[in-house]
Order: structure tokens, then C-alpha cells, then sequence
């Protein structure tokens, strides 16, 4: 399983405004820093602050910084929330004549539900804590 580029901007964005607390940090910044695209990055932020976990101020003086707290943000619940249904198997994509009477189904939906609650075991503020994560990100920052 590969996760989308959406959800891996959204970890990029979440993860730099956390390195950089006290300042908002805009998109231009995020987007050089990266090396990835301002209409990719503004739909990742966009739905990130629909969700809370950013706060965004417009204008010259704007930016964006976190919603909440680090130690708050779990990385399953941005996982899920980036991902969307997360079904392992559509059975109605082409239909199945076991439709009803399969197993396969709920086996991936308790796998689904164990990886989602693995994820949750960490937030925001772990992944942070990692002084070569951190590090590496307020480089980024220093240098666009």
C-alpha cells in the first residue's frame, strides 16, 4: 500500500509549520522548500484547514501555522483524513458473485483498522521530537 502524494504534502506542511512555531509560514516558503507545486501544496492546505489542523491568515502579513496542538494532530486521523474511504477492496467496482457471502472483505477491513490505530499510536509532536527531523526541516526553513 502507497499512500498519495496528498497525504505526503500534507505530513511535508504539518511537519514545517510544527518545526516553526510562533511564525506563520506560507505557502511560497513551503512550495520552494519542497520543490513542489503551490496548486498541489494549496489544495493539501486548504483541507487541512477545513479540518483545523491549520489556521490560515490572508494578505501580506498571512501565512498559515497549526490549528492545534502537536502532541493533538495523531498521524492516522491525517492519514484517514487525506486518504478518504482507505478501502482495501471496492466489491462493487466489477461485481462479485460473493457479494454477501466473503470473508476477504472483512479481513481487509480489520487490517485497514489495525494500520489506521498503529498510526495513531504517534502524533505531530513525535514525529518533531526527532532532533534529525527537526533538524533537517529548519535547515529547509533557513535557507528559503
Amino acid at each position: 500500500m502507497e499512500l498519495t502524494y496528498h497525504t505526503d504534502y500534507a505530513f511535508r506542511v504539518l511537519m514545517y509549520a510544527g518545526a516553526n512555531p510562533g511564525r506563520r509560514v506560507t505557502l511560497a516558503e513551503i512550495a520552494k522548500a519542497y520543490d513542489i507545486s503551490k496548486e498541489h501544496l494549496r489544495k493539501v492546505v486548504h483541507g487541512l484547514a477545513r479540518a483545523g489542523l491549520l489556521t490560515t491568515v490572508k494578505g501580506r502579513a498571512g501565512g498559515m501555522e497549526l490549528g492545534r496542538d502537536p502532541a493533538a494532530i495523531r498521524v492516522g486521523d491525517v492519514v484517514e483524513l487525506m486518504e478518504g474511504s482507505m478501502a482495501i477492496v471496492n466489491c462493487s467496482r466489477q461485481p462479485c458473485p460473493l457479494t454477501g457471502h466473503c470473508s476477504l472483505k472483512g479481513v481487509f477491513n480489520r487490517g485497514r483498522k489495525a494500520f489506521l490505530e498503529e498510526l495513531n499510536t504517534a502524533t505531530l509532536a513525535d514525529l518533531l521530537d526527532e532532533p534529525p527531523t527537526l533538524g533537517g526541516i529548519r535547515i529547509l526553513a533557513a535557507t528559503h
